[in-house]
Parts: C-alpha cells; sequence; structure tokens
C-alpha cells in the first residue's frame, strides 16, 4: 500500500507547529522565571513530578494498565533519569548561569551530538545499517 507524503503545510499544522513552539519556549521562559526564586531540584521535581501524575491519569483512562514486574519499573527509572530528570536538571541549573532565551537557543543541538557520542567512546557498537 503507497502512501504519500504531504510536502505542504496547511492551517492545522501550522497551528500545531505554533502551539508546539509556544509550549517548549514557554518552558524555558517559565524556569527562568522561577529560578529567581526556587532551587534548580525544586523545579525539576515539580515538573518532573507533575509530568508523570498526568501522564499516569491519562494512561489509565485510556485504560492501560501499570507493569508488575520489577525489571521493567527499574527500565522505567533508567529512562526517566537518563531522557528526563537529569537532563532538565542540567538545563534548569545552566538556566541559573544564563538567560532562558539562550538556554532555549543552545538546547536543539543537544540530541545530535550526543547521537554521535557512541561513535567515539564504544565503536564496535555503531553500525552502518
Amino acid at each position: 500500500m503507497a502512501s504519500s507524503i504531504n510536502t505542504t503545510m496547511g492551517a492545522r499544522e501550522w497551528a500545531m507547529l505554533i502551539i508546539l513552539s509556544m509550549l517548549w519556549g514557554g518552558s524555558f521562559f517559565f524556569v527562568g522565571v522561577a529560578v529567581a526564586d526556587l532551587p534548580p531540584l525544586t523545579i525539576v521535581a515539580l515538573r518532573v513530578g507533575l509530568a508523570a501524575m498526568a501522564l499516569w491519569c491519562i494512561a489509565l483512562v485510556i485504560g492501560l494498565r501499570p507493569p508488575t514486574s520489577p525489571r521493567v519499573w527499574g527500565a522505567f527509572g533508567i529512562m526517566g533519569l537518563l531522557n528526563n530528570a537529569i537532563p532538565f536538571a542540567l538545563i534548569v541549573w545552566g538556566q541559573t548561569l544564563i538567560a532562558s532565551g539562550l538556554a532555549s537557543t543552545l538546547n536543539p543541538p543537544r540530541p545530535s551530538s550526543l547521537s554521535s557520542l557512541p561513535a567515539f567512546c564504544c565503536p564496535t557498537s555503531v553500525s552502518r545499517h
């Protein structure tokens, strides 16, 4: 079954892009405001904790049940630390030293620069396929 790729953006796509930009940019702005009064780890705990509660509520509403395996929960914990808690803590800590606009500008290259890291630290694990 062949599917066509839409190469133009309609009003819906532009609206979604603008909303996404406001959400991402707004998070840096609000963290910039919050670091004036709250310690960085408090901000991270609130951000990650509130997001986790919201996602669990959504998961339960749509009928997903929590896993029972301790191994799965361990994997969740490691992923949560590496993908959310540690990067957010470093970004918020960085925003105590630089402006939120600069932090939001420096953040986008992070995934692409970190994706090349395995090629330097463990070259046997990187494949050309």
